[in-house]
């Protein structure tokens, strides 16, 4: 259930999850800046938009503060590193056609020397961007796979898309979208969102039975899940 809060005379969506088992309320954002509230059951619609409303302040702050930290963009310089699949890569830069391939431990990029430095940058971040998301489908196919076979669904279609919020969602045909920022992460990152969303495609909520079947197909999964809310604002291009 999605519901608003405003500050500032800005709308904040928030989404509301109950739950049988819990007593008390909860208020989380994320990294990718999505607001969650968790309540009991028996709270009515009304309180919690009090209560959402009630910490719109906070909320708002909470969000400028990943903002501000995912805002300072990655340096591509030769001799540098980066993330790629919980392995780092040595950047190496030169002068030459545009192009952007991961070869031997390195990501090799060149960019041609007619570009000033404000396009160069802008081109090599627009490529990297690209050369993820493509690489995405056949890196995380085996998760997938073994995913879907143990929750006992159709292998669905994976796709890979950079998004500001979200990590991860479904599509209305048994897809699943993963966001590409997620091979900067650790594997079980990775791994993790593909449980995520693989479960949800039994479970199209957030309720017990869903964080149950999660939990069935991995044990571990909340250290996964503390990774993103500490570290998230850190994978970026």
């Amino acid at each position: 259930m999605e519901l608003s809060v405003v500050w500032d005379g800005q709308k904040i969506p928030v989404q509301i999850i109950y739950s049988g088992r819990r007593r008390s309320w909860a208020i989380e954002v994320k990294t990718t800046g999505e607001v969650f509230i968790r309540v009991p059951s028996s709270v009515p619609e009304q309180k919690v938009m009090e209560i959402a409303q009630s910490k719109a302040k906070w909320i708002a702050k909470q969000q400028e503060k990943f903002q501000v930290r995912a805002a300072e963009p990655r340096r591509y310089e030769n001799g540098n590193m980066i993330p790629f699949f919980g392995d780092d890569l040595i950047i190496e830069r030169r002068a030459g056609p545009a192009r952007a391939e991961i070869s031997g431990g390195r990501l090799c990029l060149s960019v041609p020397d007619s570009f000033v430095p404000d396009e160069a940058e802008k081109l090599v971040r627009d490529m990297v961007m690209l050369l993820y998301r493509r690489a995405g489908p056949s890196v995380l196919d085996p998760f997938v796979e073994k995913y879907a076979g143990l929750a006992g669904v159709q292998k669905p279609l994976l796709r890979m898309r950079l998004q500001e919020r979200k990590w991860g969602s479904c599509t209305p045909k048994n897809g699943i979208i993963i966001n590409a920022k997620v091979l900067l992460a650790p594997k079980p990152v990775a791994e993790y969102l593909v449980v995520h969303e693989i479960a949800h495609l039994r479970f199209r909520h957030h309720q017990k039975t869903y964080w149950d079947e999660v939990e069935r197909l991995m044990p571990e999964y909340r250290e996964s899940e503390r990774m993103i809310k500490e570290d998230g604002w850190r994978w970026v291009f």
